[in-house]
Parts: C-alpha cells; structure tokens; sequence
C-alpha cells in the first residue's frame, strides 16, 4: 500500500518522459490547438495518452503473445501507421481554418480529435518499445506478479505523467494563439499538414523496404 505513491511516480515519469518527443501526435496537438483551441488540443493528446497506457499495460503484464504479434509484424504496422500519418497530414493541408472556427463555435466534436490522437498513437509500435525503454531507465521491476493494485499506480500515473505534457503544450501554444491570423492559420495548416505526412512517408517507407528485405532474403 505504501509503494502507491512511488510507483504513481514513476509512472508519471514514464508517461510524461513517452510524450515529450514532438512527434506526430505534438504536430497534430499543435495544429488543433491553434486551430479550435486549448481544449480540442488537450483532448487529442488525451487519445495519444490512453494510447500510452495500453502500451505501458502490455509492458508491464509481459502479454507475451501480443508483444510477439508487434514484434513480428512491425514493418507491417509502420507501413500501416505511415499511410495513416499520410492521410491524416493531407487531411489537415486542406482543412479551412475558417470552417474548423466556425464549427468550433457552432458544435464541440472533440470525440474527432480523441480519436484522431489515440489512432495516430495505438498504430506506432514505436511506442511500445519507448514505454518498455524508459521503463527499464526508470529501473521500474513491476511486471504481472506485482498486484493489481502497484499496477493501477503505475497505469494511472502513465495517463496522468501523459496528460500533464499534452496540458502543459496546448496551453503553452494557446497563449501565442491569438496573434496568428487566418492567413497564419492557414499556412500552420499546411506547414503542419507537410510534417505529418513527411512523418507518414517515412514510417511507410521505412515499414515497407523492411518488409521487400524479408521477402527477398
């Protein structure tokens, strides 16, 4: 019982540390969050964080048969989350800002954003082997015989440790928001658009040359 407090640190720790690096899901937190505004930022990075936490439960149960299944078909999952990134990225070069104001003002659709930045997490099995990383940096020894209850501590920790970096970005950003103007907004649209889909075309390639070298050899 009174291992809850160190571990819900760590787990922290762990979270925060996984969400730092600006990857796809900080472009795309960015790109909402000047878009629509704090709130559709920060709730995209709540989708990036539970993603976090279903990594972080399948590093620490040892569910060795998923880890196996990722492990195994990587290449095929990053040629997947590259065409996925891809789509996403144009998605956003096109957007209008204007409209996505205006449906911010007329109707709230954060399950979009959620979404949107839990898919573009849960498909990056990167994500797993950074989680498994940091954890072993941590010196972290809590696998499935640990309990429940040291577990939970570690979970919540991971989702809140996430959840604090994707609040602390999407308020940082939105203090610098008001001074874009549409035009601004429409060239972070696109400069955002370009870098996830650059992101998406390299993790494709990446996926898709491992995947030709398997094949050949």
């Amino acid at each position: 019982m009174n291992d809850f407090p160190l571990n819900l640190l760590m787990g922290m720790i762990a979270g925060f540390s996984v969400s730092v690096p600006l990857g796809p899901g900080g472009l795309f937190c960015i790109q909402r969050t000047l878009s629509k505004g704090p709130r559709s930022g920060l709730i995209a990075g709540l989708g990036a964080a539970t993603s976090d936490v279903i990594y972080a439960s399948l590093a620490i149960l040892s569910l060795s048969f998923i880890r196996t299944v990722i492990e195994n078909n990587k290449n095929l999952l990053f040629f997947i989350s590259g065409m996925a990134l891809m789509i996403i990225g144009l998605a956003i070069f096109s957007s209008n800002p204007v409209k996505q104001l205006r449906q911010n003002r007329e109707s709230k659709k954060f399950w979009e954003d959620y979404l949107t930045g839990f898919l573009m997490s849960i498909t990056n099995p990167g994500c797993l082997f950074l989680i498994m990383g940091v954890f072993a940096f941590l010196g972290t020894s809590v696998d499935r015989s640990s309990g429940s209850f040291i577990i939970s501590a570690i979970l919540l920790g991971v989702f809140l440790g996430a959840s604090s970096w994707w609040f602390l970005l999407s308020t940082f950003v939105n203090l610098f928001r008001k001074r874009f103007r549409l035009r601004q907004l429409w060239n972070i649209n696109r400069v955002a658009g370009i870098a996830i889909m650059l992101l998406g075309v390299l993790a494709a390639a990446k996926g898709l040359s491992n995947l030709l070298r398997t094949l050949i050899h």
